[in-house]
This record gives structure tokens, C-alpha cells and sequence, in this order.
């Protein structure tokens, strides 16, 4: 966990990543102890800028905790959990946090049990360095985009009218876990006809009509790695405004995707497909959101294509390049894939289909 600390902006004695109770839990906690099963409530890694790490767990999560690269240290009561970190920090006292990860009540412990401390925020450090995987994570997120990949192709064989929304997002739920998934990545979203033109929108009791078009935003676990996709899905009765939306945010994306590479800042990467969008008067602002965020153990994981990112693109950074038109009262399309940044461009990761002709509602 070198790596964390050369992106510190200041120096500090150790770095100390506490989980709360579910669901307030750190994903850099996962992501530095390298652990891909069990919960860890209230368990804390720590780490040296020598790159030794020591894991405190309870002895609920002791199986689990083998697979840790870290040392483990097991309790099995309250005391035993102070004076294992109370050791471990004899020596320490300005303390690197997970601002963005760690509960107010854990800080008070912290502060509690060990005297003179002072905290500096290793939230920024942490993200940096979790935007760039490693081959292991590559191949995890890989596997996650395989799998959610294949239930978007699977999709127009279970569309059909009468269904309801929350029944296609439990059918998408159930095929990703069939396949080898270990859970979705966030709340699947279906959205039918209208309700597409609401990009966060919660599956409920409508009816798929015929003349409604299918937004779906999904995504899966592999060891904790997340995949995120969308396709948006044409009626079967296909007006000529839904061709006309649907080829403006896929171009969209292709111009986007061929922007990518090492050395480009993401706000230009974002430019490209908004500038696209904007062109079409009909659709200028009709794009709501940042063009996509970075993937990983969250699937927001730091970083972002959006006009106000600044974030220079390297190697082996993991994306979403999602475009969409939004338009009230009729619908919206968004489509969604996963790049890897690579030497010289990106790899897309995920591969359903999406061209207008592959799409439509049987």
C-alpha cells in the first residue's frame, strides 16, 4: 500500500480505515486489505508507510480474514479490539482517515483510545490510488462486464407486454447471480415509456406497453468489483423521434470512446459528447449528467467524465461513457458501456449489442 501513501498530500504516521455497521462500510478498507468475502463491521486495517498492514477483526470474520495480505489480528471482545490498535499505533499519532469512508462515532473512538492523535484527511490519496487497477482488478471488473454484458443481450427475450417494471429488474437481479455473479452492483433500474426520461428511476408497477420504449441501468459484482451497463430498449412500435434520439446518443458515445486515451483530460472527453448532443437543437441540454465516473470496488470509484473534471487520464483507469437525452413527458435513451484506458486508446469491456437494429422490442 506504498502507493497510497506517495499520494498523500501530507506525511503521516499510519493510515487507519475503520468500517462502522452495515451499510456504513469502507470500500478502502476492502480495497487495502485485499479481502473479496465477509463484512467486517467494526473491524479496522491498518497501514504503515512501509507497506506492512495489520488487520483487527472480530472473530465472526477470522475465516474470511485469511485471505487478508495483511497481519491478523483477531479479538473477541471490546478491550481486546482497543489494545490490539492501542499497540499497533503505540508509535503514531497523526493518523490518516478515510474521510469519505468513516463514521463520526468511529473518529470519537479513535480519538478515546488513544491519546494525542490528530487526523488528516487520506481520502484523496486513497481514491487516486484506487483509480488505477491493478491486473487482478482488471480481470474481476472483466469478468463483471462479461456477465452483465450477456444478460443485456438476454433481455429482449424476457421483454414482452404485461410485464411490470420491478418484475424485468428482479429478472436482471436473477440472471447476473445465475451466471456467476455474487450481487448486483447498485438497484437495478427499469424504466418504461415515460419514466426514461428520469435517469435514477425506481422500478414500479407500470406495465411495458407497445409503445413504450425499455431503459435498463444494471451492473454486478465479481469479488466486490462492479460492472455498470445500460441499454435502452425501442417500442415495438418505433417513431421516428425515438431513431432520431437513440442515433444521436450512440454517436455520442462513439465520439467519445475514440477520444479516449493516456495524457486527456476528462472534462474533454465529456465535451465531445455534449458538444454532439448540443449540435441537434432540439436536443441541446437535454443531457442532464457527467458523460460517466469511475469504476472499481464502488461503482462511483473516483474520478469522472464531466465539464467540470480536470482528472488527466492514465493507463489502466476504469470508466463508464454513458450519454443520454432526457425529455419530459416522452422518454429518454442512455447507453452505457465500461472502458479500460490503455497504452494507446481504450478497450471497451463491455460488448452487448446496442446498434438500433439489435435493440428492439421483439
Amino acid at each position: 500500500m506504498n502507493k497510497i501513501f506517495s499520494k498523500m498530500e501530507e506525511e503521516c504516521d499510519a493510515i487507519v480505515l475503520m468500517n462502522g455497521q452495515e451499510p456504513m462500510l469502507d470500500a478502502s478498507f476492502y480495497y487495502a486489505c485485499g479481502i473479496d468475502s465477509g463484512l467486517f463491521e467494526e473491524c479496522v486495517a491498518i497501514l504503515q508507510p512501509d507497506g506492512r498492514s495489520t488487520l483487527v477483526t472480530s472473530q465472526l470474520e477470522e475465516s474470511a480474514a485469511k485471505n487478508s495480505s495483511a497481519e491478523i489480528i483477531t479479538y473477541s471482545t471490546q478491550k481486546e479490539r482497543d489494545d490490539a490498535i492501542k499497540n499497533v499505533l503505540k508509535k503514531s499519532n497523526k493518523i490518516g482517515i478515510n474521510n469519505r469512508g468513516i463514521t463520526y462515532s468511529s473518529t470519537q473512538y479513535l480519538r478515546k483510545i488513544i491519546d494525542n492523535i490528530e487526523f488528516i484527511n487520506a481520502g484523496n490519496a486513497l481514491l487516486k490510488a484506487r483509480m488505477i487497477k491493478d491486473s487482478d482488478e482488471i480481470e474481476k471488473i472483466r469478468s463483471a462486464c462479461k456477465i452483465a454484458s450477456s444478460v443485456a443481450d438476454s433481455i429482449p427475450e424476457v421483454l414482452s407486454c404485461g410485464k411490470t417494471e420491478y418484475e424485468l429488474a428482479a429478472e436482471i437481479g436473477y440472471r447476473m447471480q445465475k451466471i456467476g455473479a455474487s450481487s448486483t452492483s447498485f438497484d437495478t433500474i427499469a424504466a418504461f415509456g415515460k419514466s426514461a426520461a428520469e435517469p435514477h428511476h425506481s422500478p414500479g408497477k407500470y406495465k411495458l406497453q407497445k409503445e413504450d420504449m425499455g431503459l435498463f441501468d444494471f451492473g454486478c459484482r465479481v469479488s466486490r468489483y462492479c460492472s455498470d451497463i445500460t441499454r435502452t430498449f425501442a417500442p415495438v412500435e418505433c417513431s421516428d423521434l425515438f431513431k432520431k434520439v437513440y442515433e444521436t446518443v450512440l454517436k455520442a458515445q462513439y465520439l467519445a470512446i475514440e477520444k479516449i486515451q493516456p495524457g486527456i483530460c476528462s472534462a474533454d472527453v465529456d465535451k465531445v459528447a455534449r458538444d454532439h448532443i448540443d449540435s441537434i437543437s432540439e436536443f441541446k441540454g437535454k443531457m442532464i449528467h457527467s458523460l460517466g465516473h469511475g469504476l472499481g470496488l464502488d461503482v462511483h470509484d473516483g474520478g469522472s467524465f464531466s465539464p467540470k473534471s480536470q482528472i488527466i487520464l492514465e493507463e489502466n483507469m476504469v470508466m463508464t461513457v454513458e450519454p443520454g437525452i432526457y425529455i419530459p413527458g416522452w422518454g429518454g435513451v442512455r447507453i452505457e458501456d465500461d472502458i479500460l484506458v490503455t497504452k494507446n486508446g481504450c478497450e471497451v469491456l463491455t460488448h452487448a449489442k446496442k446498434e438500433l437494429d439489435d435493440v428492439k422490442i421483439a
